[in-house]
């Protein structure tokens, strides 16, 4: 073999070296990089409480199917009556991959007083106070118990119920109402992939060559979350929220799930400067805007 030869075999051998390695790494340690319960350098556990951002509240406990104990806040305003807790719908919230709820209350509060609506936000098997170790099939699991745990109470509007999922999030509402959607009223996605090899080149791009569209290696990605392949089959009224500048899932991916639903009734509302999670707080009068009409049109209406 030449000079030549040898250093092209080197070359490859390396290569596929590093791509192995990489695809072993992807295999064993994909849901340790697709859920973040604890960010490092933030607190771990919870770090604020809704009180503190002028919310009523309830610590709420329930089983999965597969009996992990879970952990949820059932919010509401300061003030309101238990009537009015009735009354209004009722938004089960579910959450992007990194940190726990307590992260999430600074837009839990907007998303009770700017809709007024009462907001179930659940804690992922792993997350905050919820048991387990969170993956595709158990959170599943954790969205199918939190809306029977809410459909099970006679203080909710039951009938008035909206899935809302965020990024991942988003994943967990989609495979949740193409399975539920009989029993919920809407849906609401922002920002989610269509699928988690659609996103592997975009974590990790050397292997965008093996995995995802039509690669030949889609088989290591055990946490699949195909979107693109369920948002067809719901039919659900339908709010869908892309950021343009979204610097975590590439805009088109929302696009495609677009694209593919089939429900009579979605709505697309496009944001131009807001990146992956700061629509609601670069873009304010848009994002709140669209929500309220999308709430007061397919929820709220008698």
């Amino acid at each position: 073999m030449s000079l030549l030869g040898k250093w092209i075999f080197r070359l490859v051998a390396g290569v596929g070296g590093v791509a192995g390695l990489g695809l072993a790494l992807l295999y064993f340690f994909q849901e340790k990089i697709l859920y973040v319960p604890r960010i490092p350098g933030l607190p771990s556990g919870i770090w604020k409480y809704p009180n503190e951002f002028q919310l009523e509240y309830e610590d709420a406990t329930f089983d999965a199917e597969d009996g992990v104990k879970l952990h949820a806040w059932l919010l509401w305003g300061r003030g309101w009556t238990k009537e009015e807790i009735k009354s209004r719908p009722i938004i089960i919230f579910f959450q992007e991959n990194a940190g726990n709820m307590s992260f999430r209350l600074p837009f839990l509060r907007l998303l009770v007083y700017r809709l007024n609506a009462v907001v179930f936000a659940m804690s992922y098997r792993g997350y905050g106070l919820s048991e387990g170790k969170p993956n595709q099939a158990g959170l599943q699991k954790d969205a199918k118990a939190a809306l029977q745990y809410v459909l099970a109470r006679d203080d909710l509007a039951t009938g008035k119920v909206v899935l809302f999922g965020r990024s991942l999030g988003g994943a967990v509402a989609i495979h949740l109402a193409a399975e539920q959607q009989n029993l919920v009223k809407a849906l609401v996605v922002e920002n989610t992939f269509t699928g988690v090899q659609d996103m592997v080149a975009r974590v990790v791009p050397p292997l965008g060559f093996l995995i995802g569209s039509g690669r030949a290696c889609n088989f290591l990605v055990t946490n699949k979350w195909s979107n693109l392949q369920l948002i067809p089959r719901i039919k659900l009224p339908m709010l869908m929220m892309v950021c343009l500048q979204d610097e975590m899932v590439p805009a088109s991916q929302m696009l495609q799930l677009h694209a593919a639903q089939t429900s009579e009734h979605c709505e697309l509302e496009k944001f131009r400067y807001a990146s992956h999670m700061d629509a609601y707080d670069v873009e304010p009068e848009q994002y709140w805007g669209a929500l309220t009409r999308f709430m007061t049109t397919y929820v709220n209406a008698e």
